[in-house]
């Protein structure tokens, strides 16, 4: 029996690029380690990331990449629910640290950093592999990963460097998508007026309160049409969408796809790797 994990390691050597700026989305969790050179992003002001270090990149967290110069990068790409990751574990926490506000890049010492490349290089190949025993041995893979992350961000001392308020504001965006939020409902959780919240939001993360809670809300649609045999019509009415022509449209504008098109999407990546000859 073949085991699918959704687990994807890309390798970016001698990466460069000038004003890379759209905003990306996605609905899976993403680490990348930099090995090399230094990139540039938007996260409410432009941060410049030196190698070597780690990106955290929680899913539905809108984030732009300016600019790269000669970088060496490993991007990692994996879905926690078909991997049995629990999201509230001790070595997720910088992941929702990151969807609350902090800032996405970890220091790494760089006497450890040929140690991650290896592990980087097993994870890599194990992702190609389909027998019972490899989703625990990616598990082990990642919590060396998120094991280095840890104890970077150092969480007791780390610094958040936006506002406690923005902080709280995204954490309860984050805890409630599930439900059509508005920008009134988030002030009013925070203790502040609708116009406050907004200016706040905006100005230290770069992204509208409107944008993180549809950026939410689809990160939890999509994992929905990923790992469940709802139709759209009910995914789209449990997730407390009214009008399905509306979900569609923000669905679309969020990943480039409708979500029928999006579910046929990740079907055929599935269906691609079980139909993979095994080595040998």
């Amino acid at each position: 029996m073949e085991h699918i994990h959704n687990v994807k390691v890309e390798n970016f050597v001698d990466m460069s690029f000038e004003e890379h700026g759209h905003t990306a989305h996605h609905p899976e969790h993403r680490l990348a380690l930099l090995t090399k050179g230094s990139v540039e992003m938007v996260y409410g002001e432009n941060i410049r990331i030196v190698a070597p270090a780690i990106i955290i990149i929680p899913p539905g967290v809108p984030h732009k990449a300016l600019r790269a110069e000669h970088a060496d990068m490993y991007l990692v790409s994996f879905c926690i629910g078909c991997l049995g990751i629990n999201e509230d574990s001790l070595l997720m926490q910088p992941f929702q640290r990151v969807s609350d506000g902090a800032l996405p890049t970890v220091p790494i010492d760089a006497g450890r950093l040929s140690w991650l490349v290896q592990i980087l290089e097993a994870l890599s190949n194990e992702s190609n592999q389909s027998g019972v025993e490899s989703t625990p041995l990616l598990r082990s893979y990642l919590s060396i990963l998120f094991g280095d992350i840890y104890r970077g961000m150092n969480l007791e001392q780390y610094h958040n460097p936006i506002s406690r308020i923005a902080s709280e504001a995204l954490r309860f965006i984050n805890q409630n998508s599930n439900f059509a939020i508005s920008l009134k409902e988030v002030a009013t959780a925070v203790h502040r007026v609708p116009s406050h919240v907004a200016t706040i939001v905006k100005k230290e993360t770069g992204f509208t309160v409107g944008e993180w809670i549809c950026q939410a809300r689809i990160k939890k649609a999509s994992y929905r049409l990923s790992h469940s045999t709802l139709s759209v019509q009910e995914i789209a009415s449990e997730l407390d969408w009214k009008d399905i022509t509306h979900f569609i449209r923000q669905f679309k504008k969020v990943t480039g796809q409708t979500p029928a098109q999006w579910r046929k999407k990740q079907a055929k990546t599935t269906s691609s790797k079980q139909n993979k000859p095994l080595a040998g």
